[in-house]
C-alpha cells in the first residue's frame, strides 16, 4: 500500500510537471508571437513616420517665414471646374489622283475639340495632390492628374482623354470640275461628321527646379498647400515629357483616312529642357497673382503614323466612280499597311502658366491656366498641337 501511494504521488508529480512545462511553453510562444507582432507594428509605424517626416521636411524646410506661411491644416479638398481644348493641326502633301485632282494636293487636317467643360475634385496632403474630372459639356472626355511639390521642386503628371466627331481638312490643288473639263485651282475646307469619333489621349509629365526656394513658392500659386505672404520671384529650370495618340482607325472612317493620305493614327513623343522665370505678386493680404514663362528646347521629338488600305482606296483607284456609301456593310474593310516613324530636329517650344488665388481663414479660391505647344516637322509633313486648360476651384484646408 505504501509503495502504491508513493508511485501514485510520483506519477501525479510528473503529470503536473509536464503540464507546467506545456503551460510555460504556451506562455512563451504567446509572448514571442505578441513580441513579433509588436515588432512588425513598430516597423510599420516607423516606416510611416519616416515617410511622414520626409513629406514634412520637403514641405517646410528652409523657407523664410516672412514670405511663406505654412498653415496648420495639412489636408485640402476642393471642387474644380475646367475649361479645356486640344487643337492638332497637320500639313502634308499627298497624291491627288485618288481625290479627283491633278498632281499633288496640299492637305491641312485639323482635329480640334470643342471647348469642353468638366467638373472634378482635388484632394491634397501638404505638397501632394490628386485630381480627377469628367466632361459635362462639349466633347466627351476625362482629366486626371497627380502632383508633388516641395520647397525647391514641383512635379506634375496630367492625363487627358477625349473624343471628337468633327475634324476638318483643308485642300489646295488642281481639281477636276464635276461637269468635266480641265483642272482648276481650288482651295476649300471640308468638315467631317463622323459616326465613329476620333479618340485622343495626351499625357504630360513636367517638373521644375526652384532656385529661390526660401522666398518663392510654386505650390502657393498652384496647389494652395502654403500661403505666399510677400512678393517674390525665382529663376526656374524645367523638364517636360509629352506623349499623344490620335486614332480614327475604324472602317466607318475609311473615307477620312483616304483624305488624310491613308493615315489612320498618329503618335508623338517629345522630351524638352528649358529655363524660365516665375513671379508671385502679393497686392494685398490674402491675394496672390502668379505668372510663369519658360522657353524650352525639344531635344527628342519622334512621330509615328499608321497607314491603312481600305475598300474606299480600292474604289478610288478604279477608273469608274463609285459612291462608298453604296457599298454593302459586309464588303467594307480596313487593313493596316505598316507604319512610318521618324525623328525631328531640335526646335524651340514654349510653356506658360498663370494663377490668381485668394486665401481667407481656412478657405481659398483659385483660378489658373496653362498653355502647351508641341510641334514636329519631317520632309513635307508637319504638325502642331496646342493644348490649354483653365481651372476654377474653391476649397478648404482641413
Amino acid at each position: 500500500m505504501k509503495r502504491l501511494l508513493i508511485c501514485s504521488c510520483l506519477t501525479l508529480t510528473s503529470f503536473v510537471g509536464y503540464a507546467q512545462i506545456d503551460v510555460n511553453l504556451d506562455v512563451d510562444n504567446t509572448r514571442q508571437e505578441a513580441q513579433t507582432q509588436s515588432d512588425k507594428g513598430i516597423k510599420k509605424n516607423r516606416l510611416f513616420k519616416q515617410a511622414q517626416d520626409f513629406v514634412d521636411k520637403k514641405w517646410v524646410k528652409n523657407v523664410d517665414t516672412l514670405y511663406i506661411q505654412n498653415p496648420k491644416q495639412v489636408w485640402r479638398i476642393s471642387l474644380d471646374s475646367y475649361l479645356s481644348q486640344s487643337d492638332l493641326q497637320m500639313k502634308s502633301t499627298i497624291d491627288g489622283t485618288n481625290l479627283g485632282a491633278e498632281g499633288d494636293v496640299r492637305c491641312k487636317p485639323r482635329i480640334r475639340t470643342d471647348v469642353s467643360t468638366s467638373v472634378g475634385v482635388r484632394v491634397g496632403y501638404k505638397g501632394l495632390a490628386a485630381h480627377y474630372a469628367f466632361n459635362v459639356a462639349g466633347d466627351k472626355g476625362r482629366d486626371f492628374s497627380l502632383s508633388s511639390s516641395g520647397t525647391w521642386y514641383c512635379v506634375h503628371f496630367r492625363l487627358h482623354e477625349f473624343k471628337t466627331k468633327e475634324p476638318q481638312v483643308h485642300y489646295e490643288g488642281d481639281f477636276y470640275p464635276e461637269d468635266g473639263g480641265d483642272p482648276e485651282r481650288m482651295s476649300f475646307t471640308n468638315t467631317w461628321a463622323l459616326s465613329t469619333p476620333i479618340k485622343a489621349k495626351t499625357m504630360v509629365l513636367d517638373g521644375y527646379y526652384i532656385f529661390n526656394k526660401r522666398r518663392f513658392s510654386y505650390k502657393a500659386a498652384y496647389r494652395q498647400s502654403v500661403i505666399q505672404k510677400r512678393s517674390a520671384g525665382s529663376w526656374l529650370a524645367g523638364a517636360m515629357f509629352y506623349y499623344s495618340d490620335f486614332r480614327f482607325d475604324d472602317v466607318a472612317n475609311a473615307l477620312l483616312i483616304l483624305n488624310m493620305g491613308n493615315m489612320g493614327r498618329i503618335k508623338q513623343w517629345e522630351a524638352n529642357l528649358g529655363a524660365g522665370y516665375g513671379y508671385n505678386y502679393v497686392p494685398a493680404k490674402g491675394w496672390l497673382i502668379s505668372a510663369m514663362a519658360m522657353p524650352m528646347l525639344t531635344l527628342y521629338n519622334r512621330v509615328k503614323s499608321y497607314n491603312y488600305d481600305s475598300y474606299v482606296l480600292e474604289l478610288a483607284q478604279d477608273d469608274e466612280y463609285h459612291d462608298p456609301d453604296e457599298v454593302a456593310p459586309e464588303n467594307r474593310w480596313l487593313k493596316e499597311m505598316g507604319t512610318d516613324a521618324h525623328s525631328n530636329r531640335i526646335r524651340l517650344n514654349f510653356n506658360a502658366r498663370l494663377s490668381i488665388t485668394y486665401n481667407w481663414s481656412r478657405y481659398f479660391v483659385n483660378l489658373n491656366g496653362q498653355f502647351y505647344n508641341f510641334g514636329y516637322h519631317h520632309k513635307s509633313n508637319s504638325g502642331r498641337l496646342n493644348d490649354w486648360f483653365a481651372n476654377a476651384a474653391i476649397g478648404v484646408r482641413l
